[in-house]
């Protein structure tokens, strides 16, 4: 059997931020070869590159839940604001530490436990590892015709929700809004346009006119500029201007994405990032059998099931696992052990119930 404890601080003290190939494939060679080396006959593939993804499945044919795993992690940031090493996997008191602990390494430790103690009674699963979910799911993409034929009653994303079944989140709509203007010398700023002061006055009437809906079960939609940078020095008029905009939506981005295209000051519009958002009926028969309650609000974050829902729509998708959602992203990342523990045993119980 696998301890899930120790397989998320093993998984912790392998550094896989985003973008970090190798670190992402390290730690799905460590999963499949676990698997493998505990389950007789387990079946893995792989591709991606330089997104790779790995699904692993295992036990009899026949209808059975998929879990699915994002491999990267949120940057670890400036290390000295840690009060101990990110990547020690330390296990203090009644937490494990570090980056990926509770988003979502511990998550997937408590899978592959539950994996190996399910097919010990004969019951099988699936398990799908992806790579740069943190980024917009981007590894996610990759993965359409692997799961397209899999006989599939569920799909469990198992972030932190502190064990709460939960079915919906808004999606994501990122863009990069580009001003144009024209360069001149800094002492004569009348000879120039700038393109920082055209996108600046842009940007506070623009977002206080987005057309931003309300959604019964999604709530509201939210627009938040992250990064604005412009010009290439003090002393010269800046021809170029861009901002990045976070929208969470619940509908189709389209009027929106519309919306900034007729603003004035905006010459550009380009889409980085398009999920949609994840629905769930929370009356399906695969999430009325899961042991856990469900809360109906959703989650405050996007999660892979954006993607997988796109490639499967005939099947529910639930976010379902340990940790505290606070810790998500956090200096000193920890997760509860209780936490890990109670998520192998509910995950051991729907996996045997489907076996």
């Amino acid at each position: 059997m696998i301890d899930p404890v120790d397989l998320a601080a093993d998984l912790v003290r392998i550094p896989s931020p985003s973008t970090d190939t190798d670190g992402m494939r390290a730690v799905q060679q460590h999963v499949s070869a676990l698997l493998s080396e505990h389950v007789p006959g387990v079946r893995i593939s792989t591709g991606g590159d330089e997104r790779p993804w790995t699904l692993i499945s295992l036990g009899p044919s026949g209808s059975a839940p998929l879990f699915a795993c994002h491999t990267d992690t949120v940057p670890v940031g400036e290390p000295s604001s840690w009060s101990r090493d990110p990547h020690s996997g330390q296990i203090e008191g009644t937490d494990l530490h570090g980056r990926g602990a509770v988003d979502m390494k511990g998550g997937l430790a408590a899978v592959t436990a539950a994996l190996v103690r399910a097919a010990a009674q004969g019951a099988g699963g699936h398990l799908l590892l992806t790579a740069d979910e943190e980024i917009g799911s981007l590894g996610a993409q990759r993965t359409g015709e692997a799961i397209a034929d899999l006989d599939l009653m569920g799909i469990i994303v198992p972030e932190a929700t502190a064990l709460g079944v939960r079915c919906a989140h808004r999606g994501a709509s990122w863009l990069r809004l580009i001003a144009r203007g024209r360069a001149a010398h800094g002492s004569a700023p009348e000879r120039g346009v700038n393109a920082v002061l055209r996108l600046a006055g842009a940007l506070n009437s623009a977002l206080a006119t987005a057309p931003l809906r309300h959604d019964e079960v999604l709530g509201a939609e939210t627009a938040s500029i992250g990064t604005f940078h412009g010009g290439d020095a003090t002393n010269i008029v800046p021809a170029t201007a861009i901002a990045t905009l976070d929208q969470r939506t619940v509908a189709d981005s389209a009027p929106l994405l519309e919306h900034w295209r007729r603003t004035d000051g905006i010459d550009e519009v380009e889409t980085i990032l398009d999920l949609a958002a994840l629905r769930t009926d929370f009356q399906a028969p695969f999430v009325r059998s899961l042991p856990a309650p469900v809360d109906p609000t959703p989650v405050t974050y996007f999660t892979d099931g954006s993607v997988l829902q796109g490639f499967r729509p005939d099947v529910p998708i639930v976010i379902w696992g340990p940790g505290d959602p606070t810790q998500m992203h956090s200096v000193d990342e920890r997760v509860e052990l209780a936490q890990l523990a109670a998520a192998t045993d509910l995950f051991t119980q729907v996996l045997l119930s489907r076996g």
